[in-house]
């Protein structure tokens, strides 16, 4: 599994909802329209924002011990279209890449029928402010909501 391109043209095949591991529903604010009824895109990044931890929550005990500590290395936000109030945002989330001390969260966002963002994020496992390791039962539960592969 390869993860999205960065500054690149979006290749249709991260489109494919079938390709992520779950989908958490999001409910856009009035507070995050701009003046011309649209998602703002900082809005758009809160939102992924919300659908990674609450993708993330089951793994939660295992972010944060008394050795590691999970942080966000790098966030990628692609706009495919733009979004408006209603319907909600259902956020197709999974693993992609799983290195030795960091990993990566895709995203794709539909807003009823139409794909409207790509996000990625990287995490990263640290130990006293400097890379680890991931802890073996993080892995093994990230390894569990891995992205299916491309075909």
């Amino acid at each position: 599994m390869t993860d999205f391109p960065s500054g690149h043209r979006i290749d249709p095949c991260w489109l494919d909802r079938e390709l992520y591991h779950a989908h958490i529903a999001v409910r856009p604010r009035f507070q995050d329209l701009d003046p011309l009824n649209h998602i703002n895109n900082v809005a758009m990044a809160a939102m992924f924002e919300d659908a990674r931890v609450r993708f993330n929550h089951p793994m939660r005990d295992h972010f944060q011990t008394d050795t590691v500590r999970t942080m966000v290395a790098g966030q990628t936000l692609n706009y495919v279209k733009e979004c408006h109030m209603r319907p909600d945002l259902d956020f197709h989330i999974g693993i992609g890449r799983i290195g030795t001390s960091s990993w990566v969260t895709q995203a794709c966002a539909w807003q009823g029928d139409t794909p409207v963002l790509l996000a990625v994020a990287t995490l990263v496992a640290t130990r006293s402010g400097r890379a680890c390791a991931i802890p073996e039962t993080l892995r093994d539960m990230l390894a569990e909501r891995r992205m299916k592969p491309l075909s």
